[in-house]
Order: C-alpha cells, then structure tokens, then sequence
C-alpha cells in the first residue's frame, strides 16, 4: 500500500469516527430537550385538594408519550454505540471511553451490592407547638443521608428512582420532596452501590443521621443491607449553557 493511498484510509476512518461521535451528541442534546419537557410537564401534587382531573391526566398521557421518544432516542444511541464498538482497535477504545465516562456520569443503570434507606413521615401526632414538625422527613434529613453515603463511598445513589448527580437538587415544595425536578412523596427510598458493610456501619453510626431520626419515631427510618440493587440512569438534562472548556 503507498503512502498515499494509507492517508486516503486513515482520513477516511477519523471521517468516518468523527460523523459517529456527531450524531452521538445531536441525539444526546434531543434527550436532554426530551426530559426538559418532562420535567415542565410534571403533575403539582402539592397544590392543595389535588384532584387528578382532565388537565392533569392530559399532562400525564403528553409525559408518557415524550417518555416513550426519549426512550426510543436511547434505542438509537446503544445501537450508534454498538456500531463503533464493532470497528478497529482505536474505534473500540474510543467506544470504551465513552461507556466509562456515561457509567462515571451517571448515564448509565447499574447494579452492584449495596443498601436500601427508607426514611419516611412519622403515624405519631406531633407535639403541640411543635413548628419544627420533627414526625415529617425533610430535605435535610434526605441530604444527610446521601453526604454519609457518599462519605462512606457509595459508588452510585438514587431516591425513588432519581439518580443523584453532580447537579441533583433536594428542596421541600409543601408536603412534597422535589428531586431532580421530579415531585416524590413519602417514604423516600435511597438505594446506594458500593461496600454494604461500610455504607451499612455509616448509616447506624451512634448519634447519626438515622439515630437521630429512631430517636423521635424508629418508624421513620429503616437500612438493610442487599447483595445486589439497581440504581437506574439520570434521565434529566444534561445540557450546559454556560460551563465551556478553556481555549489555550
């Protein structure tokens, strides 16, 4: 083969490489569009005498039928990715790249050891008085526990279904708990991936976040260890208007 004509293949191969990896983030930003219209399309179930209705329940069927696109967008993204995991060695590293970097980032489900908190409001009628309502979980009890959970090296996190990231908000909207823009009620089940005997120890540490909460009602927080959970992938935004890497 001349040298010239080994150029033309390897010009084509990054050509070909390079409309891959192109079509890979068109279809990341249209999920990221997708679930920006879930999350704006989302039921108010703290407004007060919430009755699910037409207007609800028409929101609810449009939510279903973006799901459903987002999912098929997903479809499309494996079978792109499995596509360039079949090409030479550089294609097949540079696909293994991208798994690592969606499984770091939270774009991926996994399953591995780990524990299941379930913290969630107290049946016992609060004293009198009491403005602090210490028989409901609150944002900061959920917040405490993920910092300890991460503290003791849990390798992924979700509650009720939303996968914790980098950009994961917890914040009580009325009798609610909003995560990830998504609206959950009690009880607040957070799964966690990694050594369930020390993610186990750190949840029952003497004077802790589970202590202190056993010690109004026992009722409102359980731990259990499990040899294998799930923690599905985020499936909200992951569109950045601002951030942008440094020019040299």
């Amino acid at each position: 083969m001349s040298v010239y004509s080994s150029g033309m293949h390897h010009r084509s191969f990054v050509w070909q490489i390079s409309s891959l990896l192109f079509i890979l983030g068109i279809i990341l930003a249209a999920a990221a569009v997708t679930s920006q219209h879930i999350a704006r399309g989302g039921v108010n179930f703290s407004r007060p005498g919430f009755n699910f209705g037409a207007d609800e329940k028409t929101t609810a069927d449009k939510a279903e039928k973006v799901e459903l696109e987002f999912k098929k967008l997903r479809e499309t993204n494996k079978k792109l990715e499995d596509l360039l995991s079949k090409g030479n060695d550089a294609s097949k590293m540079l696909n293994s790249e991208l798994q690592e970097e969606k499984r770091v980032s939270g774009l991926t489900e996994l399953a591995g050891p780990g524990i299941i908190v379930t913290l969630q409001d107290s049946k016992k009628m609060p004293p009198l008085g009491n403005e602090l309502q210490y028989n409901l979980i609150h944002q900061q009890d959920i917040l405490e526990v993920i910092n300890e959970l991460k503290s003791a090296g849990a390798e992924a996190i979700s509650i009720n279904g939303q996968r914790v990231v980098y950009s994961t908000a917890v914040r009580c909207v009325g009798p609610v708990a909003q995560i990830n823009d998504s609206k959950k009620t009690s009880p607040f089940v957070i799964t966690a991936i990694g050594d369930s005997e020390t993610l186990l120890g750190a949840m029952n540490l003497a004077n802790g976040v589970l202590d202190n909460i056993r010690r109004y009602d026992p009722y409102m927080a359980g731990v259990e260890k499990q040899a294998t959970v799930k923690v599905p992938a985020f499936s909200g935004s992951i569109q950045m208007k601002y951030a942008q890497t440094p020019k040299k």
